[in-house]
């Protein structure tokens, strides 16, 4: 079966989005620094390489997502005794009360319509003291509308927010990227931004929700391609230590991070 392409799973294999690839596995080295000897749910896996990254460290993972055809790839390439494929939604985890330690969910949350009741979902499953790993794009750093996929994107204060309505102990922190990628990033934007410049009339905005998907994943991977091209040095020279988690200036930040804690039990 030739599966559709699209922007929102990235994969070892894209060469399009390989910078988008080593922000992501960014993501799951610094949550690997925390998660040794602990039960992992890692929501939203997607192609499952972050996931099959985790289980190196932990004691046994869990990955889950929407999409069967993207799990059974995901079983097939990684193969490992701690290491389980779930299909299940954010809003709705399959899993029972306090039974995992920590829970990671990288670049999901922009897509859910009742992030509340996700959260509401995390708190329920993880163990008393257990750790969530989140981010989501920084809605500074990108474009606003254009991607059609994405319900919300958040800034620090709503971001704050929603989470400290779930959560007592929440961390904020940023994704910051390096000179290399700052450059790649600012490229592509000037790009965007020269193309959007002649739909003068915002026709993009106001097309059916399937058209907008199309032009959205074509468009993005057709820009991808030419930067690529065009900077082949530059973004070989991109790997996953490009992308720092960390406190900062988040207004500097690509995406934002956060660390978030259950209260252990009071005895």
């Amino acid at each position: 079966m030739v599966r559709r392409p699209t922007t929102e799973r990235v994969t070892p294999d894209s060469w399009a989005l390989r910078v988008t690839f080593w922000q992501s596995l960014a993501a799951y080295r610094w949550a690997s620094d925390r998660a040794a000897g602990l039960r992992a749910l890692d929501v939203g896996c997607g192609e499952g390489y972050g996931t099959a990254a985790l289980a190196q460290r932990s004691r046994l993972v869990i990955g889950m997502d929407t999409d069967e055809t993207t799990l059974r790839t995901a079983r097939r390439r990684y193969p490992s005794d701690n290491l389980f494929w779930l299909r299940g939604a954010a809003d709705a985890l399959p899993i029972r009360d306090q039974q995992v330690d920590l829970v990671c969910c990288f670049q999901v949350l922009e897509h859910l319509a009742r992030p509340e009741r996700f959260l509401h979902e995390v708190r329920r499953v993880l163990a008393p003291g257990g750790l969530f790993l989140l981010t989501t794009p920084h809605r500074a750093a990108v474009v606003r509308g254009l991607n059609p996929h994405h319900v919300r994107e958040y800034d620090p204060e709503s971001l704050l927010g929603l989470l400290r309505s779930v959560f007592d102990h929440v961390e904020l922190l940023g994704v910051f990227p390096s000179e290399r990628v700052a450059s790649y990033r600012a490229a592509n934007r000037r790009t965007v931004e020269r193309i959007l410049r002649w739909d003068r009339l915002g026709l993009y905005r106001r097309l059916p929700d399937w058209l907008r998907d199309e032009l959205h994943v074509w468009g993005t991977l057709a820009v991808r391609r030419w930067l690529n091209r065009r900077f082949q040095d530059l973004v070989a020279s991109i790997g996953p230590d490009d992308f720092r988690i960390a406190h900062g200036d988040l207004a500097q930040a690509i995406d934002l991070a956060a660390l978030v804690r259950k209260e252990p039990t009071r005895s």
